[in-house]
């Protein structure tokens, strides 16, 4: 089960979502917690690696290193100008394919102990008994809005728009999708050659099948604002199943 450290990290992980939390309060919430990792610096560049959606892959590949789970907010909350500055991109996942990709990873996590992650898997998913159960819960709101407080779970948009404007603040939203293509559009753009290993391969389950039309409602009413933001910034206008209608 959590235990008081971990929920006091969890609430304070939320603060990085919270538009009322002042500059000069929220960088001290971190302290020595600089968001701009040195690659982003030699490459004029934010990376803004939403959980579940390639971004170790993506990290690893173009500076060395794991970036972390940061949203844009605290890159902002550190430096306007290099914000401004520095070319800002993503990628996303389609919010079906994500949700179920998360559930699997943190249902293998139950009964363990060794890590939050581990300890909130056991609290949260130990009394379901499969993904049909878990997303139905979803349709109760106090449920789910628990739920997105986990960086796995949480809104895409929240990664990448700015909260007290809803702005989106990437310059280019590449798709899990279309990683391959995607990822070269990106380094064509910061002038860098360098492949793209597959980190961590999911199982190559075909999520739609375990979607009925009921599911697929309550996702898209859950995570329904990562519409109205990715639309018309997403990299082109592929059909993909339940998603970017």
């Amino acid at each position: 089960m959590l235990t008081f450290k971990d929920n006091f990290a969890i609430g304070i992980k939320n603060c990085q979502f919270q538009v009322d939390v002042p500059g000069i309060l929220y960088r001290g919430l971190w302290p020595g917690g600089n968001p701009f990792i040195k690659g982003f610096h030699t490459r004029r560049c934010i990376f803004i690696h939403i959980p579940k959606a390639a971004g170790s892959s993506v990290g690893r590949a173009l500076f060395g290193e794991s970036v972390g789970h940061r949203p844009i907010r605290r890159h902002m909350a550190y430096s306007q100008e290099l914000v401004d500055q520095y070319y800002k991109f993503t990628f996303v996942r389609n919010p079906w394919d994500r949700l179920y990709s998360g559930y699997n990873y943190f249902h293998h996590c139950i009964g363990m102990t060794q890590h939050r992650d581990h300890r909130w898997a056991t609290q949260m998913l130990a009394r379901f008994s499969g993904f049909e159960e878990f997303v139905n819960a979803l349709s109760n709101p106090v449920f789910a809005k628990t739920i997105k407080r986990y960086d796995h779970f949480r809104d895409q948009r929240d990664w990448v728009c700015d909260p007290s404007s809803g702005k989106m603040m990437m310059d280019f939203v590449g798709r899990f999708e279309n990683l391959e293509h995607d990822y070269n559009v990106v380094c064509d753009r910061l002038g860098v050659t360098q492949n793209l290993p597959h980190y961590r391969r999911g199982s190559g389950n075909d999520y739609r099948t375990h979607y009925s039309d009921k599911m697929i409602d309550i996702v898209s009413r859950v995570y329904g604002q990562m519409f109205m933001n990715f639309h018309t910034s997403l990299t082109n206008n592929d059909q993909i199943d339940f998603c970017y209608k």
